[in-house]
């Protein structure tokens, strides 16, 4: 936890000098979620001036000149992860020089190879099919490929990998361990890779418009809830244009796609669909509390007079947040930086709570990960570069989360408070990653969208139905990976 102490400090120090800076005075950090805020006195700097964690001594380490491969998906924040030249943009020139430190530390040379989802994962199977060790570092979509990597036996363990120290503070283990299926690591995650959290963005013009609480202390006190989401959303629709119909051109509570913030809404609520059990990979889903949430949602966004949620492959001229006609969108950590362009006075606060029961806010975070071919002939230049590219990346990090995000795109410091929280809370599900592109299992991941675009409600009857293809496909993924690991 004491990363995540470290994190939410430096949010609230730099909270203090912003307002300082505007000649007010910073008021101590509130409790978030009912847990009390970390204080920016002199434990920041108790904490700050703590040796640093010791990583690879790359003095003794020298590969000749070799070159190290890394093939990846051009999509969403992959695009950040390399560049080939400075151009100014703190970023992109964090990604070059984090290439310039490998090559130079190790003497290696980097190749980089951008590709489609789908041509990664042809071109890496292939590779390794031909015992070729074309590449040795792979970045993944979130989902795609993920189970067929791991179930042909295609990776290599990252346990066995020398020089990488995932208790380092720079790797997610945590998130890891929750995908580890037998005794294998077939993926790793870190600061190598920008997550993608969910998180909500809030108007804040509609909101002192119409009155409504503050919501930074809503997340504070640990009140921000799905009722009290469901109650504001549905109190500020306004027919701008005077037609008689609430549509793309008015004011509703909510806006935008929702094709996957509908997987998203259940695991804010605390749920799960799969854990790993003893012996595999079991389903969770189903319960009351899950046809609740369920007829919560279909309720509130399928009704047109007071929400303009839509399925991007259902419909066609939607309205954006952008617009400053919608108090509430769901988006992810890397959708802030997208609304730096935009004249909208919005703040970001993490997803709702199922009640206020609940013990902590969630954000799921749809993971892409890194993992290396079997076929690798050099797993000492292989582990070396991994743990120096994912020690360098730390800087990539602070880079993207305190200037793109944090310095052009939030409006106000308490926003920096609540991403730093949406971070620290980050929640993920072995099956949906594993198996999300799954026919049967895309049925209980996707079911809210399943359902929802064809206005059926008969979430019990689809589940029961879904429940055998589910089941017959968690218990292949687990037989196929113990089978790829004890061949």
């Amino acid at each position: 936890m004491k990363e995540i102490k470290l994190k939410i400090t430096a949010a609230m120090m730099l909270a203090a000098m912003l307002l300082a800076g505007c000649g007010e005075s910073a008021s101590s950090p509130q409790a978030v979620g009912g847990q009390a805020a970390p204080q920016a006195d002199t434990e920041a700097v108790t904490e700050t001036t703590e040796p640093e964690y010791p990583h690879l001594d790359t003095s003794s380490l020298d590969f000749g000149g070799k070159t190290i491969s890394f093939i990846s998906p051009e999509w969403g924040t992959h695009r950040y992860q390399y560049a080939e030249e400075l151009d100014g943009d703190i970023v992109n020139d964090a990604a070059y020089n984090r290439m310039v430190d490998l090559e130079n530390s190790l003497n290696v040379k980097m190749a980089w190879t951008w590709s489609t989802d789908a041509e990664t994962h042809n071109v890496v199977k292939k590779s390794v099919q031909a015992g070729d060790d074309a590449y040795q570092i792979v970045y993944t979509h979130c989902i795609y490929g993920i189970s067929d990597y791991a179930t042909a036996g295609a990776l290599y363990n990252i346990y066995d990998l020398p020089h990488i120290d995932l208790e380092a503070p720079w790797w997610d283990l945590d998130m890891m361990k929750s995908f580890q299926i037998g005794s294998r690591l077939h993926y790793v995650a870190g600061d190598l890779l920008l997550q993608g959290s969910t998180l909500a963005f809030f108007n804040k013009r509609i909101a002192k418009d119409f009155g409504l609480p503050d919501h930074y202390q809503l997340v504070r006190d640990g009140l921000w809830t799905y009722d009290r989401f469901i109650e504001y959303a549905s109190s500020v629709t306004l027919d701008i244009n005077g037609d008689g119909v609430i549509d793309r051109y008015d004011q509703t509570g909510y806006t935008g796609d929702l094709t996957e913030r509908t997987c998203d809404i259940p695991f804010f609520c605390g749920e799960h669909c799969t854990k790993m059990g003893e012996n595999g990979i079991e389903l969770v889903y189903w319960s009351d509390k899950i046809v609740d949430i369920f007829n919560k949602t279909y309720k509130y966004f399928l009704d047109p007079s007071v929400s303009n949620g839509y399925f991007r492959f259902y419909s066609e001229n939607n309205q954006g947040f952008e617009e400053d006609l919608a108090l509430y969108t769901l988006s992810t950590v890397s959708g802030i930086a997208g609304m730096r362009e935009y004249e909208v006075d919005f703040g970001v606060i993490p997803g709702f709570k199922y009640n206020e029961e609940q013990e902590s806010y969630y954000s799921y975070c749809w993971p892409c990960f890194v993992c290396v071919p079997t076929t690798i002939t050099d797993p000492e230049l292989t582990g070396a570069c991994l743990e120096q590219y994912c020690y360098k990346s730390t800087e990539l990090q602070t880079a993207y989360n305190e200037v793109l995000i944090r310095g052009k795109s939030t409006r106000d410091v308490e926003s920096l408070e609540m991403l730093d929280l949406v971070n620290s809370v980050k929640v993920c599900d072995i099956g949906a990653s594993y198996l999300g592109f799954d026919s049967s299992f895309h049925k209980i991941f996707y079911c809210f969208y399943e359902l929802m675009p064809e206005k059926k409600d008969n979430i019990a009857s689809h589940y029961e139905k879904a429940l055998k293809g589910v089941d017959k496909a968690l218990t292949k993924l687990y037989d196929k990976i113990m089978e790829a690991e004890n061949a």
